[in-house]
């Protein structure tokens, strides 16, 4: 790729005389690992409810590589968290551009006292700090950190970012020229056709028995992909055949030299015979939009088989800046006509994958009768919805969905024990839902001594819940939910529980680097916990995914014997205390 914007840049010259700065210049930032660069996750690869807003570098499995800072610059920001980045530094520098560091082991010598020093004073393990540009400046190169598996990691790595300041947008590290070898092309799985709107109908031929296949308005159709003579072609269907208006999926993922992980793609393009339909490009987005992936990938698809199926057309609450599209990249029929497509999917390296095919127009036989839904019904992307029955209230706000639909409801017959409502079903799980809803039911049943421990839940097929918080208010519980699913109301009056998992009544610790404390809580989730030594705060990392809490012995407690006190409380504010003697 920098070849290319080399010879472009070079043409240029040639032709005007001057070009513009190349914005993102191999050599401003190096390698923050002086290890090969193996990425277990990609720029802007699909997660759930995100795109992923940098490179996970593959650290061999384990924890403690040092850690070097990209460019010349400050540290800016440092962030101790139990759950997201873990353990996060900022640097910012002066190109305009800050790198962020995530999941670390621990920090160098000279933040981590300053942190420990942070977290003693404001008595907590989790601290941010935004210092002042002259406090810690940092040159190109200097050990700034150690590895590790901090927060939501799920496994040894560093998260690696590149952010522009001015807009706070991360940018796609790899078009700064990281070494990364990558030779590979993306591989193409499979696509999808979607028949949209009335009248609209897709046929497809199998290859094998010559029968076809009809596939619905408001449906979809996978189409899988094989490599035959070099090229991709269609495995099991020969033609395919459709009227009206229909609109296109692909399945894709990039592959780099050393490595089998999945890895997102750079460019996809679909192409019209020598138009362009439609074109994604993954260069930089904004945090505040990234929940649109919802609508950029076919949600259903990756919900019910883990797919990550990318659209090729828009839904029309879309807001991703990410596209260049004619109609939306949808495509209008007509009959008798043959449409050349080629999808071209292309890595950050320019390596490049090509897929063509062939739809033909055909007159559709369908005689649609569109039928009229009740107004406090329908919802859509451009207006706020509210919908309420007895015993139910829900509101959403404008831009809450990505496109129109009639909102469906019922009750569920079977209660499970332990509910104080009936279970409502809210509409369906296979529609997302962009911005948060307020959920209110009615609490009526509860017992009075109850009211302050009562929350929703949601109540899955199996009949296991998942809090989703809430507070009892004039005999009705309140709360905000994200997704649509089956909803109920109960309480929490289990108290969190604390487990020691090397250490116990009288023991003696001098053997042991550390004290590990295991606390968890089944329902509403932990809201806060105390360390304390003979009466003294001490500090105690929490990693929220191993329910794990440390205590590290730094020399802060002396020898002979201690009484350790740990407190625990959960969202319901149902409280536990394990106390313990121990020597040292």
């Amino acid at each position: 790729m920098k070849l290319r914007g080399f010879l472009i840049s070079f043409l240029a010259l040639l032709l005007f005389g001057s070009v513009n700065p190349d914005p993102y210049p191999d050599t401003y930032f190096d390698s923050p690992l002086k290890i090969p660069l193996l990425l277990a996750g990609s720029f802007a690869e699909m997660r759930a409810n995100h795109f992923h807003a940098g490179l996970d570098i593959k650290t061999q499995g384990r924890a403690g590589y040092r850690v070097y800072a990209a460019a010349d610059g400050w540290v800016s920001r440092i962030v101790v968290s139990p759950s997201g980045y873990g353990n996060a530094l900022y640097i910012s520098h002066p190109n305009g551009y800050m790198t962020v560091y995530a999941h670390l082991d621990r920090f160098n010598d000279i933040l981590g006292e300053y942190i420990k020093t942070l977290q003693y004073s404001q008595e907590s393990f989790a601290v941010q700090s935004f210092p002042d540009r002259g406090q810690f400046p940092v040159s190109q190169g200097e050990i700034i950190a150690m590895s590790g598996n901090s927060g939501s990691s799920a496994g040894p790595h560093l998260h690696f970012e590149i952010r522009d300041e001015r807009t706070g947008w991360p940018v796609n590290p790899i078009l700064w020229g990281l070494n990364i070898k990558d030779t590979i092309p993306p591989r193409i799985y499979r696509f999808k056709v979607y028949p949209i709107g009335d009248g609209s109908l897709l046929r497809l031929r199998d290859s094998r028995t010559g029968g076809w296949r009809v596939v619905s308005a408001g449906e979809s159709a996978f189409i899988d992909l094989t490599r035959r003579d070099g090229r991709i072609v269609m495995s099991r269907v020969n033609r395919i055949e459709a009227s009206g208006r229909i609109g296109f999926g692909i399945q894709t993922h990039d592959y780099h030299n050393g490595s089998n992980s999945r890895l997102g793609t750079y460019r996809i393009n679909l192409k019209n015979g020598p138009y362009t339909l439609f074109q994604s490009v993954m260069d930089r987005f904004s945090f505040d939009q990234t929940r649109y992936i919802n609508a950029h990938v076919d949600y259903d698809e990756h919900r019910t088989s883990g797919r990550w199926v990318q659209r090729s057309h828009l839904l029309p609450g879309n807001q991703l800046p990410l596209y260049e599209t004619n109609g939306n990249g949808l495509l209008d029929l007509e009959v008798d006509k043959v449409y050349d497509l080629t999808y071209r999917v292309e890595d950050s390296a320019c390596n490049l994958s090509q897929f063509d095919f062939s739809v033909y127009g055909v007159e559709s036989r369908i005689v649609d009768t569109p039928r009229a839904v009740p107004a406090d019904l329908a919802f859509g992307p451009d207006r706020a919805f509210t919908f309420g029955r007895e015993d139910v209230l829900l509101t959403a706000p404008a831009g809450a969905f990505y496109s129109a639909a009639e909102f469906s409801y019922s009750r569920l017959m079977n209660r499970p024990t332990g509910l104080y409502s009936d279970v409502h079903q809210l509409h369906e799980t296979s529609v997302p839902v962009h911005k948060w809803m307020t959920l209110t039911l009615n609490a009526s049943e509860l017992p009075t001594e109850l009211r302050s421990k009562a929350l929703i839940v949601g109540v899955k097929g199996d009949g296991k819940l998942s809090s989703a918080g809430g507070e009892f208010k004039d005999g009705a519980v309140t709360t905000r939910i994200s997704e649509f699913g089956n909803y109920a109301v109960t309480v929490d009056d289990e108290p969190p529980s604390i487990r020691g998992l090397n250490i116990s009544q009288g023991k003696n610790m001098s053997a042991s680097g550390e004290i590990r404390i295991r606390i968890r809580d089944d329902l509403s989730g932990i809201q806060s916990y105390r360390g304390q030594i003979d009466g003294k705060w001490v500090l105690f990392q929490y990693d929220a995914k191993y329910s794990l809490l440390r205590h590290r012995f730094d020399g802060r407690v002396s020898r002979g014997s201690h009484i350790l006190d740990v407190y625990v409380k959960d969202n319901k504010n149902n409280e536990s205390h394990l106390s313990v003697s121990f020597r040292r």
